[in-house]
């Protein structure tokens, strides 16, 4: 019975070693989002060189009855052939070569000596590991919990509690949140009377090119449920702040241009007639701006807007002459 069970453990761990192998390889970017696959792929590499180095010490024996020196001598050697291998091997197989994976791999093999050797390893190295390894990983939990968070907050699309949210976009200039306590009185007023719970808002900056803007591109994509899509903005534009001579409507009114996508909307091959595109105007102070998915949806010239599968909301200024900021109070669906 104890040679099966032995025999049993061996198939199983030579299993798990030749998927989490694959998963080195595989393409699995049409199963989550990239921005997940940024979150796990650090937790990836630390998790699978951990399982392998605990395989050596447990199973190999000239490795397993080794000093603690030669045993991370022996297991960094490994640790970077092999690692520098795959990151070799990766580009032929549609992925790219990075060295901090190579880094990352080192710091699961270590998790591994630390946590299955059998020799006594002074409690302040296992402290500095920890530390490091919490450091290193805590972008990557942070983002989770955000993937999360959007899913439970869902039909909210987005919100500003925490820096984490702003990965949920991509923008041509650094993104970042902004307290209102730490803007004017008359905002403060303002925003207590709008909505107590608002603690904080994506500031945004639109510079002088040919076009400037931000995009939401991580989000829950089946919009087919609900009727509205709601923007809350933030204008604080003065004449100062803002290029007057490009606006056609009031002085201290942005004009800002939203374009909506879905899934089959290919970027590689812009085509305003495959989209949907709406001038805002977004007046000083706050506002709100709703908008029917049914114009959405039919506001596409060459198709329908699939709704099921909605995949951008961006949002653009063209031809500034100096830099204009706009804050970004929420998203959501109603």
């Amino acid at each position: 019975m104890s040679h099966k069970i032995k025999m049993f453990k061996k198939i199983a761990l030579s299993t798990i070693s030749l998927c989490f192998f694959l998963l080195l390889f595989i393409d699995i970017q049409t199963i989550i989002s990239d921005r997940l696959i940024d979150a796990l792929w650090p937790i990836g590499h630390v998790t699978v060189f951990a399982f392998w180095g605990s395989l050596f010490l447990l199973y190999q024996p000239t490795i397993k009855a080794a000093p603690l020196k030669k045993q991370f001598l022996l297991m960094t050697a490994f640790c970077f052939i092999f690692g520098i291998s795959i990151e070799l091997i990766q580009p032929f197989f549609g992925r790219s070569k990075e060295l901090a994976d190579v880094f990352l791999n080192y710091v699961g093999l270590l998790l591994s000596i630390i946590l299955f050797s059998r020799h006594f390893i002074h409690w302040c190295y296992k402290l500095f590991y920890f530390c490091l390894l919490g450091y290193l990983l805590s972008p990557s939990a942070l983002c989770i919990y955000d993937e999360i968070k959007a899913k439970v907050e869902y039909p909210v699309l987005a919100s500003f509690e925490h820096d984490v949210a702003l990965t949920r976009w991509k923008a041509d200039q650094p993104l970042s949140l902004a307290i209102p306590e730490s803007l004017d009185k008359p905002l403060n007023k303002q925003l207590s009377q709008l909505s107590p719970s608002i603690n904080k808002m994506m500031k945004v900056t639109f510079v002088p090119r040919e076009y400037s803007g931000v995009a939401l591109r991580y989000f829950e994509g089946d919009w087919g449920a609900y009727k509205e899509l709601v923007i809350r903005f933030y204008n604080p534009n003065t004449a100062s702040e803002a290029d007057t001579n490009a606006m056609t409507t009031e002085p201290n009114t942005l004009p800002v241009t939203l374009l909506i996508t879905d899934k089959h909307y290919d970027k590689s091959k812009p085509n305003y007639k495959d989209r949907y595109e709406k001038k805002l105007n977004i007046e000083p102070g706050f506002s709100k701006i709703t908008i029917p998915l049914k114009a959405i949806k039919e506001g596409v010239q060459l198709r329908e807007m699939d709704l099921s599968k909605m995949a951008g909301v961006d949002f653009y200024m063209y031809e500034l002459d100096g830099p204009v900021n706009l804050y970004i109070d929420q998203l959501y669906l109603q």
